[in-house]
């Protein structure tokens, strides 16, 4: 059964704090919607601006909430290789199946990124899963490279969010022999990535779309691909509807989304970039696309 993951956002209070009752809503209702997994401390939960108490107030309640309803990813990035096995050490004591990884980009970024990640897995003792956003952090994997990657036998997979091509035949290519878990993590190719062999989707918009996800994912999974195709075509109005064309309300966006239905109490962000990103206009816009669209959200 080809998976939905979700990549959680993090809702907060109009002062910043972690929302708890909100995250509790969100997370029963992407499981309500056939959400098997969840992936915490992600792109989309803003990990790199929360401060570290708000990480472990999150993962508490979110692991309490979930139990073992739900598989739980958690995102162990940091800026260099102690603050990640810092960051594995301290996240083991919550309710966690694996870790995920971005690795560092900049002056930091590793130069030799197969051996970085291997020193990760000798350290955890739960599987991890590469994180790969080549576009962010400069990061790029040959696939000589992603195949001496799975010789670890704690590298669970990959979370492919590359924007090319290449990455995506390679890795579906070394499938046929080499065991590892593929996630397609671009929201805009589901549909294609499943049907081609992914082993399911951990996407930033599952939080408001797992619905529509899992109807993607169940259309693939019998064959209908026609079926699949179009409601991929659906998402991809609701991803420019959410997010807008030039992608300025990405967080701000879901989040005044997932308010109108009741689920969030704001759409606090602590994104610099997402400040004032939520203009008049584009609260109109979000509005209608909800409202249009509601039936495959809710």
């Amino acid at each position: 059964m080809k998976k939905i993951y979700s990549a959680s956002i993090t809702p907060f209070t109009v002062k910043g704090d972690i929302d708890k009752k909100a995250l509790e809503k969100l997370i029963e209702f992407n499981l309500e919607r056939g959400v098997e997994g969840f992936f915490f401390l992600g792109t989309m939960g803003e990990w790199a601006v929360l401060s570290s108490a708000m990480k472990e107030d999150l993962l508490e309640t979110a692991g309490g909430i979930i139990g073992s309803r739900a598989e739980i990813i958690i995102g162990a990035h940091a800026t260099g290789l102690n603050g990640i096995l810092e960051n594995i050490e301290k996240y083991s004591k919550y309710n966690c199946h694996s870790f995920a990884v971005q690795l560092p980009g900049g002056w930091a970024k590793p130069s030799d990124p197969v051996s970085y990640m291997h020193k990760i897995a000798d350290f955890s003792t739960k599987p991890v899963y590469l994180y790969y956003l080549p576009a962010v952090n400069g990061v790029g994997f040959s696939k000589e490279q992603f195949k001496d990657l799975f010789s670890h036998p704690r590298i669970a997979g990959v979370k492919n969010s590359s924007d090319g091509l290449r990455a995506r035949k390679e890795l579906l290519n070394l499938k046929r022999d080499v065991e590892f878990t593929l996630f397609e993590g671009q929201e805009w190719v589901v549909d294609e990535s499943l049907a081609l062999g992914c082993d399911g989707a951990l996407v930033g918009m599952a939080p408001l779309g797992a619905k529509l996800f899992r109807s993607i994912a169940d259309s693939v999974e019998v064959g209908d691909l026609e079926k699949a195709r179009e409601l991929q075509s659906i998402l991809i109005k609701i991803f420019d509807g959410i997010y807008g064309t030039a992608l300025d309300t990405v967080w701000v966006g879901q989040k005044y989304a997932l308010k109108i239905l009741d689920i969030f109490s704001s759409e606090k962000s602590l994104v610099p970039s997402q400040e004032n990103a939520l203009s008049p206009d584009s609260k109109k816009r979000i509005e209608i696309c909800v409202d249009k669209y509601r039936a495959y959200l809710v």
